[in-house]
């Protein structure tokens, strides 16, 4: 079975926890990260690896305060693995949290809910 992975936030990337065998996936706080590809690169193999083994229903939950131009690229791509499942049946659901105050994140959500075949839930707080 896959293992659980799970990053600690720095200043500058967030909180990373993602636990295949139940499904459940969190990204919480800034990703900002100096050197994108080294952050992002472990989060990628792990997520192609799930999607070949995943749990029958799969939450990715968001609450990224800010990102960069070079992370919003790296989680679009890794939202496009979790499409692959949306395609092959399986119940996939990204949770996108914002602050009612911050147009931008919330614009942002809205905006990769447009290029995915994912069920997004917007979800102010």
């Amino acid at each position: 079975m896959l293992q659980r992975l799970q990053l600690d936030a720095t200043e500058d990337t967030p909180i990373v926890d993602f636990d295949a065998s139940t499904g459940l996936l969190s990204v919480i706080g800034r990703a900002l990260p100096e050197d994108a590809h080294s952050f992002f690169s472990p989060i990628q193999i792990w997520v192609q690896d799930y999607v070949r083994s995943p749990a029958e229903n799969t939450v990715i939950d968001l609450r990224i305060d800010y990102f960069n131009s070079a992370a919003t690229r790296y989680i679009f791509n890794i939202l496009l693995e979790f499409e692959k499942l949306t395609e092959d049946g399986k119940n996939v659901r990204v949770i996108w949290n914002f602050s009612k105050a911050d147009e931008m994140i919330a614009a942002k959500g809205e905006e990769l809910e447009s290029m995915l075949d994912i069920q997004f839930e917007m979800r102010p707080f």
